[in-house]
């Protein structure tokens, strides 16, 4: 069963007028744009991609651009696009743009500041692009043009970065606008079927001049070895020389150097902008990633080998594909770099498949470097054919490395019918898991520490920590991993006293995530941290909980009414029991609204907020814990002898069978009232199988079941509620299902530990064979129609089944899992049960069948951080060999 890919990426750029009205705009005029908005949200679009244009914001002179009132329509644009709940992603334009069929350009003031700037041993022509013809260009400034470019741009930016500081907050990207229509590249066509070069102004020349007799050691040097020493202006002659390359599809050292001194310089020129952007985007616009969005012509490599040099993107053809893809690498990580790792890549023409053959080492070295992409159809009306959304579609649902969609333009998507259709299928392919079960793609996260600070054994928590914790995730991200789960201490974040909330801890872990573009995993743990399996940190849930309860609830008389009391009497203080849900679930849902309104900007970093059900934020009863009965493998112990869950087992009684006189016809007692149905002896229930073949066992045991059935999902209606806004309406709610693995196959006792647990209900034919016990259980904690919202959680994806030890049939749990999860249509993610499979092979192969069964798993989660990062390497490598065979 596929899982739903709630974390794909829906932007919106185009005609509807969001440039205009970025520059003069009234309340009736962003009224007037209410139901087209209203449309393009409830069809699955989380974002709209603003327009920016110098032009727009200061006509008239750069002073303009230091004054609040030339930026107060664009703010006024952006609070109404908010309120709609869109995320904005502003496009910042340093060219002209002419997508929407008028030409925006650079203000006029610009090119005279420009002139100003000049030294006086340049001319004119410095500013602008001229090509082999002789012919300028205005679409965008030279990249030649050194003397004070650079520092325009970053006023530029600056100005932007004080002045929308407000909505920095729902800006998830910046897109900078560095050649015509806001793409990265040079202005680039072709003439009476040659490529056009824009690199002919004296300037240009003179600056290639320059580095060809620096690389040589002289001018006489270069122009022998380029074959350049005619009698006619070498100028002329790299003319036609790259004229007669391209036409008879041949390449000499001219053309190869030419095009990689071109490329270079390209290259070098947009790393410039992307650290002056680095630099201005700071503090609140940190998050924000840096986007070029370069364009993926429509051509066949074959046919075009220059294609290269007319775009950057490809920019030494000549190469085989291996080399090329080297340099591809270095060329994207030579951006990263610069943009301080929060570079982001837009690839517009990849409605085209040829596009995206042509293209193949552009995909292949972002899929490599991990930089995240979104695609982009160049042609609007590529919206209007069911190909061009299928080919989009493709592009990112089938593991091209694409984490979304951005559609070109806004007024197709509302204004034709087949548009309307294929934006509605958008809902389908982000949130309903039947539409991708075809998929295959499989998520790989890790768990991050119970706490940093068990790294020092001090216990204490310094700088030295959060460093390693940074090298970690960034080597974990280098090797596919996408996201890191962590657990949220309720008693670490409340500890202090009710509705004062500290979660100082986990911003800086989400500032780390969300800068080394991982995902995040949150898990709301009402749980206590520690007395489980190699738990290395102890965290009490909120030690003021217990007499707050206790103060508040005149019914309840003691703490033992709130906690787990086992057959032992011994009583749990790791988890609120479930009998006690009416007076702690208050609690639970004000932790949930406080974290939500702390990062509800971040939701888009979430692949899923998971919630604790039970001891290890599981679905279960403590029944096997170290602190009763806890020696691994036995039946565990009832956790219903509470004075709340007597009562409630008496309540069950009489609302199922209404009179004393039912439930002595049903048993054939003698009782003369309910009181009389008191808690059975739990070993009288497991003695000769009592529990399968007693009605009464069966009776008290269902009720045992579905108490911490009715439990679960109570707390998961309960999140839906709480994350069901524009913000967070897109993100999984998790929950976790333990694989109670052994005396499952016991002769004497099958399958009593899932029993006492809570996980199973029984039945007369109860057995050590599958009976769609995992399909009824689901069935019943999940809500009819709120499937598509969850995400389960089963454990012990790394164990085989070992009837010669404890009985433990885990392998067969397992699948049994995976085919109930595939009957629900919900998503299903496995874990490991214990960290000692990771270390040699045999675990890491019984992960690898889960995955890949049919049905089978979405992905792991793989417990934990720690385990990959000490002495031993088999974790690390057998992770890496996993993704790279899997995802």
């Amino acid at each position: 069963m596929a899982n739903p890919i709630s974390a794909r990426k829906a932007w919106v750029k185009g005609s509807l007028p969001l440039a205009e009205y970025a520059a003069s705009c009234n309340q009736a005029q962003l009224q007037s744009l209410s139901p087209q908005l209203r449309n393009l949200r409830q069809n699955g679009v989380d974002a709209l991609v603003v327009p920016v244009h110098w032009r727009y914001i200061a006509p008239f002179s750069a002073e303009q651009l230091d004054q609040a009132e030339c930026w107060a329509s664009l703010k006024r644009l952006s609070a109404h696009l908010v309120s709609h709940g869109f995320k904005l992603q502003y496009q910042l334009f340093f060219s002209s743009d002419t997508q929407q069929g008028t030409e925006q350009r650079l203000p006029d003031w610009f090119w005279g500041s420009m002139l100003a700037a000049l030294p006086k041993t340049q001319t004119a022509d410095a500013i602008k692009y001229v090509n082999q013809y002789g012919r300028d260009n205005t679409q965008s400034p030279s990249l030649w043009a050194e003397a004070g470019l650079v520092e325009m741009f970053s006023h530029w930016m600056g100005c932007f970065a004080q002045h929308m500081v407000e909505f920095a907050p729902r800006c998830d990207a910046l897109l900078l606008g560095l050649g015509p229509n806001g793409e990265a590249c040079i202005p680039w066509g072709e003439r009476d079927g040659q490529p056009i070069y824009q690199s002919f102004s004296p300037t240009a020349l003179a600056a290639l001049a320059e580095d060809m007799q620096q690389q040589y050691g002289s001018q006489q040097a270069w122009l022998s070895l380029w074959e350049l020493n005619g009698d006619t202006p070498w100028q002329e002659q790299l003319a036609e020389m790259l004229s007669r390359c391209y036409k008879n599809k041949t390449s000499n050292t001219c053309f190869k150097e030419f095009n990689a001194w071109y490329a270079s310089n390209w290259q070098a020129y947009v790393g410039k902008v992307l650290a002056v952007a680095e630099q201005q985007f700071t503090d609140a616009w940190s998050h924000s990633q840096l986007c070029l969005n370069i364009p993926m012509p429509e051509l066949t490599a074959s046919d075009h080998p220059w294609l290269g040099c007319l775009t950057g993107i490809n920019p030494q053809p000549w190469l085989d594909r291996p080399q090329l893809l080297d340099y591809q690498i270095a060329q994207l990580e030579y951006w990263h770099v610069q943009a301080g790792g929060r570079l982001l890549i837009v690839a517009s023409g990849a409605e085209s498949s040829h596009a995206t053959r042509v293209n193949q080492a552009l995909l292949t070295a972002m899929r490599k470097l991990k930089i995240p992409a979104l695609v982009q159809n160049s042609q609007p009306q590529a919206l209007a054919s069911h190909p061009g959304w299928d080919q989009l579609y493709h592009s990112v649902l089938h593991g091209s490395g694409f984490e979304g969609w951005i559609f070109n333009d806004m007024s197709q998507l509302n204004e034709q019918a087949i548009v309307k259709g294929r934006l509605s299928q958008l809902n389908k392919f982000k949130y309903q898991i039947a539409e991708t079960k075809q998929l295959g793609k499989k998520q790989f996260r890790v768990m991050g520490p119970l706490h940093l600070k068990v790294a020092n054994q001090k216990q204490l928590l310094d700088e030295e920590n959060w460093k390693q914790f940074e090298a970690q995730l960034r080597q974990l991200r280098s090797i596919g991993v996408t996201a890191i789960s962590t657990d949220i201490w309720w008693g670490l974040v409340e500890g202090d006293k009710p509705g004062k909330f500290d979660w100082s801890y986990y911003d800086r872990v989400v500032s780390l995530l969300k800068r080394l573009g991982l995902q995040w995993v949150p898990i709301l743990s009402f749980h206590q941290a520690g007395g489980n399996v190699n738990d290395d940190f102890m965290q009490a849930i909120p030690l003021w909980l217990w007499g707050r309860l206790l103060e508040s609830n005149d019914q309840l008389n003691s703490v033992q009414d709130l906690q787990y009391v086992s057959e032992t009497g011994d009583a749990s203080m790791e988890y609120v029991s479930l009998w006690a849900d009416e007076f702690v679930m208050p609690y639970y849902q004000r932790f949930m609204e406080a974290f939500k309104q702390h990062y509800i900007n971040q939701a888009g970093l979430m692949d899923e907020i998971n919630v604790s059900l039970g001891p290890a934020g599981e679905l279960r009863y403590p029944s096997y814990n170290a602190h009763d009965w806890g020696n691994y493998p036995n039946r565990g112990t009832l956790q219903c002898y509470s004075r709340l869950a007597k009562q409630d087992w008496l309540r069950y009684l009489k609302e199922k069978y209404h009179s004393i006189a039912a439930l002595n016809g049903s048993f054939g007692f003698t009782w003369e009232s309910f009181e009389q149905a008191e808690i059975p002896d739990a070993d009288w229930l497991f003695s000769h199988k009592r529990y399968i073949h007693n009605a009464w066992a069966r009776e008290f045991l269902t009720w045992y079941h579905k108490a911490l059935v009715a439990h679960g999902r109570r707390i998961f209606e309960n999140a839906l509620s709480v994350f069901d806004d524009d913000s967070f309406g897109q993100v999984p709610i998790g929950i976790k299902i333990p694989g109670i693995h052994w005396v499952v196959s016991d002769p004497e006792l099958p399958r009593a530990a899932e029993i006492t647990a809570g996980l199973i209900a029984v039945h007369p034919t109860l057995s050590s064979n599958n009976q769609q016990e995992y399909l009824g259980l689901l069935k019943a904690l999940l809500p009819e129609g709120k499937q598509a919202r969850a995400a389960i959680h089963f454990t012990c994806l790394e164990m085989i089944n070992k009837d010669y030890e404890g009985y433990s049939r885990a392998a067969d749990l397992v699948d049994w899992m995976a085919d109930a999860a595939d009957e629900c249509q919900v998503s299903l993610m496995g874990e490991n049960a214990l960290a000692g499979e990771l270390y040699g092979e045999q675990g890491w192969k019984q992960m690898a069948r889960a995955l890949t069964r049919a049905p089978g798993y979405d992905g792991l989660t793989l417990l934990r951080m720690q385990n990959f990062f000490d002495d031993e390497p088999t974790p690390m490598r057998e992770l890496r060999k996993l993704i790279n065979r899997i995802s």
